[in-house]
């Protein structure tokens, strides 16, 4: 009896293990450029001291990046972004 409820095991885990899928890698985004978070809510129409991007912030602020921290800039206008 215990040689067939071993029998029963071994065979459920050997389908169990076979069913997985193989581990694929992906290849590897061949981008010079590091993926900016921020891309998503850029303010095109104006530009930082230094030509930087302006993104917009959550709450409608403008501002752009400097040592990876953000410096704002003062805007009077429409708050959020016309999609």
């Amino acid at each position: 009896m215990n040689y067939l409820i071993t029998l029963l095991l071994a065979v459920c885990c050997h389908f169990a293990y076979a069913q997985q899928a193989p581990a694929t890698k992906k290849p590897a985004a061949s981008t010079s450029k590091t993926p900016n978070k921020y891309n998503d809510n850029v303010d095109d129409r104006m530009k930082g001291p230094n030509g930087e991007k302006i993104y917009i912030g959550s709450n409608g602020g403008r501002y752009y990046l400097k040592n990876g921290r953000k410096v704002y800039v003062p805007y009077k206008g429409n708050k959020k972004k016309k999609s």
